[in-house]
């Protein structure tokens, strides 16, 4: 068995899929040049790709990341060096799409995609066929590949026919549903209610001999159902009926630790509504389930078959369900030993760059988990000296300053993080998290408010700016500054705002990005 790679990767997916709008040409960037083997990316724009993918009768493998992120460096480094993938990429037009590329925003959300990385498989028509799991083992991305030149049917046609015959799936239609990504950006999400009980519908037509891809189908429809039902549960009230009978479903999944593994990207990415959920249901169910819980990531914290972030996030995973459940007891002493023993040990074997990049996301994770904050910050300070992108790093080192109550030095850290970004849509995005501290932190200094705004405001000249994650976080900066503005105190800012921005949509007519335009800031 390969290494797998699990949550930290989160290739983002859809719950509803379309045939995409044809966008306007736009560069893709060529391959990352790297020591390592990599895929022959497509050199040309993305009308160029798709035509040629329509020519030579391929789909289109098309891979969404960014420089500073570190899921990306481990997909590139895990699966795209991979001899036996590099050759299974030729039966593609593989093409890289970096979000600060000019018009890649836009491209992005026509095929719907936000979260840094994501994997989509479209026809040559830019109808899409599958998003590819990050978390599954490294030998299924070549099986899910020939599964879709196979079968070149729609993910969402393929579920659709679910809802007109009672007939079983065959093994090939299983695995296309089990191991295609379901775990979806709240921007483009459709009903998880009903998303989830189509995939509970899937996991029982499935072969009775498919156990790990009728467990993968039963975790998401689980991950589903509680996302459903959150605002209920954050309130106290029970799971409902439906729910609490897939937590019982889960808990006979951990009980088969064989297919538990096989699932294991899929469970970890379950979330504290699941945890929730079991907290709130019946008390012995949700004990039982705790035990299975901690045996299924005591297993994968020593299993080689699973890379090192991956047992890191499998230790945290253990002791955030270990604190979830044991209230004002927390975290054992001799359990946040143990951890850091092993923290200790990664860090210190760790020395391939994208790897270790991987290794520190899942690091920081538990020590967020224990509150560590004091290692935390000297972890990062480490980092930062040798990082290609130390930007990356600054956010998390201005959330420890805050958390601190240092909020000068969280301020100024957040500030040098955004001078120091580089691309269009990242910029923006290292913008807005420094004008979201000043909102938070000081809010009453509205010259450095408005100072950060109008910087912010700026970085969306240009064309096509202001679609996908770009557009997604205007949205939040017009909530964060009407509710700055709640009283209106600062009412000659707002509006200085919002006379820039009619200056930057000026001449555009395109309804996604007008919409925003109209929207930000109207009569507040």
């Amino acid at each position: 068995m390969k290494p797998r790679i699990l949550c930290p990767l989160v290739l983002t997916a859809l719950v509803t899929f379309a045939a995409c709008a044809k966008v306007e040409p736009v560069p893709v960037a060529a391959a990352p040049q790297k020591a390592k083997p990599q895929i022959a990316w497509f050199d040309g724009s993305l009308d160029a790709a798709f035509e040629l993918a329509r020519t030579q009768n391929k789909p289109v493998f098309l891979y969404w990341g960014a420089v500073w992120c570190p899921p990306c460096h481990k997909l590139s480094a895990s699966v795209f060096s991979r001899h036996d993938f590099i050759e299974k990429s030729k039966l593609f037009v593989p093409v890289y799409l970096n979000g600060d590329e000019p018009g890649a925003q836009k491209a992005a959300e026509d095929f719907k995609v936000v979260g840094y990385p994501s994997v989509v498989v479209l026809n040559g028509d830019r109808t899409e066929l599958a998003r590819i799991s990050g978390g599954m083992d490294l030998s299924m991305y070549g099986e899910v590949l020939d599964m879709v030149l196979r079968d070149v049917r729609p993910v969402s046609a393929l579920l659709a026919t679910l809802d007109s015959a009672a007939d079983l799936l065959t093994q090939d239609e299983c695995r296309r549903l089990a191991y295609n990504d379901w775990f979806a950006d709240d921007a483009y999400t459709g009903n998880p209610s009903d998303t989830s009980k189509a995939l509970e519908t899937a996991a029982g037509r499935c072969p009775v001999t498919a156990t790990v891809e009728r467990g993968r189908l039963m975790a998401v429809a689980t991950y589903m159902a509680s996302r459903a039902e959150r605002d209920a549960l954050k309130a106290g009230k029970p799971p409902s009926k439906r729910l609490a009978g897939l937590v019982t479903r889960i808990g006979e999944l951990l009980a088969d630790r064989s297919t538990a593994l096989g699932a294991a990207d899929t469970l970890l990415s379950l979330g504290e509504d699941f945890f929730t959920a079991a907290r709130q249901g019946e008390q012995r169910q949700g004990e039982e389930l705790l035990q299975q819980w901690l045996l299924l990531m005591d297993t994968i914290a020593v299993d080689p078959d699973f890379a090192v972030d991956d047992q890191i996030y499998a230790i945290a995973d253990k002791l955030q369900a270990v604190k979830s459940f044991g209230g004002a007891t927390g975290i054992p002493p001799a359990l946040a030993d143990a951890a850091q023993r092993r923290v200790d040990a990664a860090l210190a074997t760790t020395t391939d760059a994208d790897a270790r990049s991987a290794v520190v996301n899942s690091v920081q994770l538990l020590y967020a988990v224990l509150g560590d904050t004091d290692r935390a910050y000297a972890l990062l300070q480490q980092e930062i000296k040798t990082s290609k992108t130390p930007y990356y790093y600054l956010v998390d080192l201005a959330a420890l300053e805050e958390e601190r109550g240092r909020k000068d030095e969280a301020i100024a850290l957040l500030e040098h993080a955004y001078e120091d970004s580089t691309g269009a849509a990242t910029r923006f995005q290292w913008a807005t998290e420094y004008v979201f501290g000043l909102l938070r932190m000081r809010p009453q200094d509205e010259a450095r408010i408005r100072a950060g705004v109008l910087a912010s405001l700026a970085e969306l000249e240009g064309a096509d700016r202001i679609y996908g994650r770009t557009r997604i976080r205007l949205e939040r900066l017009d909530t964060r500054l009407r509710e700055w503005n709640k009283a209106g105190a600062h009412a000659a800012a707002i509006a200085s705002f919002r006379q820039r921005m009619a200056g930057l949509c000026m001449g555009i007519q395109e309804k996604r990005p007008r919409g925003s335009c109209d929207a930000f800031l109207s009569k507040a």
